[in-house]
C-alpha cells in the first residue's frame, strides 16, 4: 500500500534549467501545454542566436579619379590694351560770343547749319551800346575844340604851357574813349571766324547775356576729327603720345578707325575725376558728325609681362582676380589664385604664382576642388 502510495503521489520537479542566463520558474507542464512552450522556447533561442552574428565587413570606398585636360602656360610680354568710351569732335571747335553783354535781338542760325567764312550769326540790341558810342564822340569833339582854343591862346602868351598840355591830354583820352566805344559796337554782333557747322546754340532771341558768354560752338570743317575720352589714374600712367588706337563708332558699327594719342592732359577733371585725352583720327572718307559715340581701345607702347592660359582654365573669377588649377607629381591639382589683366581673343593674361607651372586644367576644371585626385587625357 506505500508503494502504491508512493507512486501515485507527484512527482517534485527541480528547477528547468534557464536559456542564456535566464531564470525559469519552476511550472507544470502537460499535453499540447507542453509542446506549445517548447515551441516558442525554441523559436526564442533561434533568434537570440542569429542576433548575435557580427556586422559584416565594409570595403572602404575607392575615388575616382577626374578625367582632365591641361594647356600650357605660356609667359610672354605683350601691350595690355587700355579700354574706354568716348565722343568724337572736330579737331578745332570755336566757341564764339559778344564783347559786351546785352539783350540777343536776332539769332540767324541754329544747331547744325553749315555756315560760311565771315557769315552773321547774331546780334545785340544796339540801343545802349549805341548810346555809349554818341556820347564818346560827344566827349571827343569837345576835347578836340579845348585844345584848339588852348594852342591858340597859348600862341598869343595867354595861356600857360600846362594849360595847353592838359587839353592836350584831355584830347588823347577822349579819342581812347571813343575807340573803345566803337570796338565794342562792332563786337555786338557775331560773325563766322571760318567755314564750319554750328554745333551748338546756347543762347536764343531776347536772352540777356553777359560780355564772354558763349552763344554758339562751331565747328571748323577741313579740319581732322578727333575722339576725347577720360581715363583713371590707373590708366592714365600706361599711355603716352603716339600711341596707336582702335575706334569703334556707333554709327560705324562694323568698320574700325584707326587713331593715335595726341594730347593728354596733366590734371584731372574735377567734375568726372578724369585724366581726359585726345585722339587723333587718321583720315577718313567716312562721314563723322560732332557728339557720335565712340569706344576707344589704346594700345601703349609700354608692355606687361603676363601669362597666357586659355580662358576656360579660369575659375570663380571676380573682376581682377579669379582661380586656377594646377596639376601635380602626386596625382592632385592645387588651386592657385591669380590676377587678372585682360582677355585677349580667347586666352586671359594673368599676374600671379605661375613661374614654375607649365600647365594648367582646362577641360573638366568645373569639377575640381583643392587636392582632388585627377587623371590626364592626353
Amino acid at each position: 500500500m506505500e508503494s502504491s502510495k508512493h507512486l501515485s503521489s507527484p512527482r517534485k520537479r527541480g528547477p528547468v534549467p534557464a536559456f542564456a542566463g535566464m531564470t525559469i520558474a519552476p511550472m507544470k507542464i502537460t499535453g499540447r501545454a507542453a509542446f506549445t512552450a517548447f515551441a516558442g522556447m525554441t523559436i526564442a533561442l533561434i533568434l537570440l542566436i542569429g542576433g548575435c552574428k557580427p556586422a559584416p565587413v565594409q570595403e572602404p570606398v575607392k575615388i575616382q579619379a577626374v578625367k582632365v585636360r591641361v594647356a600650357p602656360v605660356v609667359k610672354q610680354e605683350i601691350s595690355v590694351p587700355v579700354r574706354s568710351s568716348g565722343y568724337v569732335a572736330m579737331s578745332d571747335e570755336v566757341k564764339l560770343s559778344f564783347k559786351t553783354g546785352g539783350i540777343v535781338a536776332r539769332t540767324y542760325v541754329k544747331e547744325g547749319d553749315a555756315v560760311k567764312s565771315g557769315q552773321l550769326l547774331a546780334a545785340l540790341n544796339l540801343s545802349e551800346i549805341s548810346a555809349q558810342v554818341n556820347q564818346a564822340k560827344i566827349g571827343f569833339e569837345k576835347a578836340q575844340r579845348d585844345f584848339t582854343r588852348a594852342k591858340n591862346l597859348f600862341a598869343d602868351s595867354v595861356a600857360t604851357l600846362e594849360q595847353m598840355q592838359n587839353a592836350e591830354s584831355a584830347l588823347n583820352v577822349s579819342k581812347s574813349i571813343l575807340e573803345a566805344a566803337n570796338y565794342n559796337l562792332s563786337h555786338s554782333k557775331i560773325t563766322a571766324p571760318k567755314a564750319g557747322i554750328i554745333l551748338k546754340q546756347l543762347v536764343r532771341e531776347n536772352e540777356l547775356v553777359a560780355s564772354g558768354y558763349p552763344v554758339y560752338a562751331l565747328g571748323i570743317t577741313g579740319k581732322n576729327w578727333l575722339v576725347r575720352t577720360g581715363l583713371s589714374d590707373r590708366d592714365i600712367v600706361k599711355i603716352q603720345p603716339g600711341d596707336s588706337a582702335k575706334i569703334l563708332i556707333d554709327a560705324w558699327p562694323d568698320q574700325p578707325f584707326t587713331a593715335v594719342v595726341s594730347q593728354i592732359d596733366e590734371a584731372a577733371n574735377p567734375q568726372t575725376g578724369t585724366y581726359e585725352i585726345e585722339l587723333k583720327l587718321v583720315k577718313t572718307e567716312f562721314k563723322l558728325a560732332s557728339g557720335f559715340i565712340a569706344n576707344v581701345e589704346v594700345l601703349p607702347v609700354q608692355k606687361t609681362t603676363c601669362f597666357l592660359v586659355p580662358v576656360e582654365a579660369l575659375m570663380e573669377a571676380d573682376g581682377q582676380s579669379g582661380f586656377v588649377f594646377v596639376p601635380g607629381s602626386s596625382g592632385t591639382v592645387r588651386k592657385v589664385k591669380v590676377g587678372i589683366i585682360t582677355l585677349i581673343g580667347n586666352q586671359a593674361a594673368l599676374t600671379g604664382k605661375l613661374d614654375n607651372v607649365q600647365f594648367v586644367v582646362t577641360e573638366g576644371a568645373s569639377y575640381l576642388s583643392d587636392n582632388i585626385a585627377v587623371e590626364i587625357r592626353k
